[in-house]
């Protein structure tokens, strides 16, 4: 079973600022096709459908969801949002004759459309592809959209809590990674968002390990990264531990130290109106500054919602996407050294207002286990 998107926010409201969106676009209507935005705007949460929805001025009913006989009842009981049309036969072909009938000649369509489709459609309509047309209006959670990703957190840490006391010199990241999973799924976390990692020793020092069969030692960076889920959202954080005793601590007590300056520095910098790239450059600098720049070599942070990576994404080259009120995203600065080990802390936030509500809780201070 698929988590659903659920909340009174789905629906007429998501579609009509589509719609609203389309209308001064001078396009007939607007193919959907990727299935996690079609979820975001109806709600749908099956595997086979398609949304066409036109501007406020186009003289139709507004918005059509396509799909065959397999998701009638299931389609019926999920979307208020569009008139459900039932498909038969090659769903292209049919949704290529029904827009004929609306008498529609431009036609805009998603960018990752597939190719058989595009060039299905290329022969009937002048083609636009829009890139993030949806994914855009996502950046905007609304009240029920924030309500699942902090039921998604709490529901995360807790299950990491749950199972802290069992971490220990000898136990395995797959054991961890095992005794997590278990801990969400009795949260009531449906689906995980990504593959747990969990790396420890010198395998910290890769951003998105696996867990293997090695066992915890003495001395050891633990980087742990989960999620949860609710509704159909999600929740991503970092946290890294460390193993007592063994070798080289006080060089891994310092970089955590910058890490976690960097990881306040990027969040107490966060404005509306900003660019994306400042709120990276604010921990960047932290690290650069301490000297461990060839270090912290990926983005500091992305957007979190019905994906788990989603815009806006916190970036260097991001310098023209400005953040905004309602937008939720990780910061997640990290340094990482061959042999040695890695250490991120990763934290997720909300824009509110003119500065940023931090709405993971958990400690950030060094644990040492």
């Amino acid at each position: 079973m698929q988590p659903q998107v659920t909340g009174e926010s789905v629906g007429n409201s998501r579609v009509g600022r589509l719609r609203q969106w389309l209308q001064g676009r001078r396009v007939g209507a607007f193919l959907i096709t990727n299935l996690i935005n079609i979820k975001y705007l109806t709600g749908f949460s099956g595997s086979s459908g398609y949304v066409l929805a036109t501007g406020t001025s186009a003289g139709t009913s507004g918005c059509y969801f396509f799909t065959d006989f397999r998701y009638k009842e299931q389609s019926a009981s999920e979307i208020s949002s569009c008139d459900i049309v039932i498909t038969k036969h090659d769903p292209i072909k049919f949704i290529i004759k029904f827009i004929e009938d609306k008498k529609i000649k431009k036609l805009a369509i998603e960018d990752t459309l597939c190719l058989r489709s595009y060039k299905m459609l290329s022969k009937r309509f002048a083609l636009e592809a829009l890139t993030d047309a949806v994914e855009n209006i996502r950046m905007d959670k609304d009240e029920d959209e924030l309500r699942h990703i902090k039921t998604a957190i709490q529901r995360a840490q807790t299950a990491l809590l749950d199972i802290k006391p069992r971490i220990r010199v000898g136990v395995t990241e797959r054991a961890i990674a095992s005794m997590l999973e278990n801990g969400l799924k009795a949260q009531g976390v449906e689906k995980l968002p990504f593959e747990i990692i969990v790396a420890s020793g010198k395998y910290s020092s890769m951003p998105h390990a696996r867990p293997t069969d090695k066992a915890l030692e003495k001395g050891d960076l633990l980087i742990i990264d989960w999620g949860g889920e609710s509704g159909g959202y999600f929740s991503d954080m970092t946290r890294t531990f460390l193993i007592g005793g063994g070798n080289d601590l006080g060089r891994k007590k310092e970089i955590y130290d910058i890490v976690l300056k960097a990881n306040v520095r990027a969040r107490e910098s966060i404005k509306a109106g900003q660019s994306a790239s400042d709120v990276d450059r604010a921990a960047r600098a932290v690290i650069k500054d301490a000297g461990f720049a060839q270090y912290f070599g990926h983005s500091t942070g992305h957007g979190v919602g019905v994906e788990v990576h989603e815009k806006p994404y916190i970036a260097a080259v991001n310098k023209r996407q400005k953040i905004a009120e309602n937008m939720v995203f990780t910061i997640e600065p990290g340094i990482y050294i061959p042999e040695l080990g890695g250490v991120r802390i990763e934290d997720m936030v909300c824009v509110n207002g003119q500065a940023a509500q931090t709405i993971t809780n958990l400690s950030r201070n060094l644990e040492i286990l």
